[in-house]
């Protein structure tokens, strides 16, 4: 595969659609913070008690206690009222068995996120796609460029970089379903198919980003797991372009040392 290429959407300009997560009226705050709890549980893997939880998320003690009283009633949590800890019941056992055989027990995908963010020191996120945009679903590191990333932020699926990863691993029937979809002209879908192409062939999109204060890498993930998902790395333009072989590089030996790791489901 070459290093080199323009990749997509390095050469013409596309409006890109941006949703941030509290700007969807739909977002239940609760159930949002209910995950966030059991995601921190996974994190430190001990009991807990609520000043901790609520330091942790940064949520005020009275909105902790009652959320840690709701999922205890609800059996989601236990309570040991003599050490005044929390912790998940045995209801989460099967939920937390099916993802370990998904994802693999170590959080292999996390430590993929964290050991590139390492290696390159430029923001680095996992997405998947969400019907006509990219999701962030895990980051790792920040930048004062542009607008900064965040878990649940979408981005449009086409016009940038970390779409076209994805699009690359589609057929071209069903990228033309999607851009039917998005309301592409015909000119339009010619050039999103011509510049896929190359992204199949080099391995990486590249592009702006961040209203064109950012150049952003992206490669799709090896299909393990439940949903697909790819790999982006976004910093300074000059900066980025001017390492842009290493850091292409880079990316290639991490993936390939996680897919090496990381379990077969045969769900896709």
């Amino acid at each position: 595969m070459s290093t080199g290429g323009q990749g997509f959407a390095s050469t013409r300009a596309w409006p890109v659609r941006v949703r941030r997560p509290g700007e969807r009226r739909s977002l239940s705050r609760s159930a949002t913070r209910a995950l966030d709890v059991l995601e921190y549980f996974g994190l430190v893997r001990r009991p807990l008690r609520a000043i901790e939880i609520a330091k942790a998320l940064e949520l005020h003690p009275s909105t902790t206690d009652q959320l840690l009283k709701t999922m205890v009633d609800s059996a989601h949590l236990v309570f040991d009222a003599r050490n005044k800890t929390y912790a998940p019941s045995h209801r989460l056992a099967r939920f937390s068995a099916w993802i370990v055989e998904s994802y693999g027990a170590n959080s292999g995908l996390r430590v993929l996120v964290s050991e590139v963010q390492a290696a390159c020191g430029e923001v680095v996120t996992l997405t998947t796609p969400n019907d006509l945009f990219m999701q962030v679903v895990d980051l790792a590191g920040a930048a004062p460029i542009g607008q900064a990333a965040e878990r649940g932020l979408k981005v449009s699926l086409f016009g940038t970089s970390i779409g076209a990863a994805y699009l690359s691993t589609l057929s071209d029937a069903e990228i033309g379903r999607l851009a039917v979809r998005a309301r592409l002209a015909a000119a339009e879908k010619a050039d999103v198919l011509a510049d896929v192409e190359r992204v199949r062939q080099e391995g990486f999109a590249e592009g702006p980003t961040a209203g064109g204060e950012a150049w952003s890498l992206a490669t799709p993930l090896p299909v393990q797991g439940l949903t697909p998902m790819v790999l982006g790395l976004a910093g300074p333009v000059d900066r980025v372009r001017a390492d842009q072989p290493r850091l292409q590089a880079m990316m290639r030996t991490a993936v390939a040392r996680w897919a090496a790791a990381a379990p077969v489901t045969g769900v896709l």
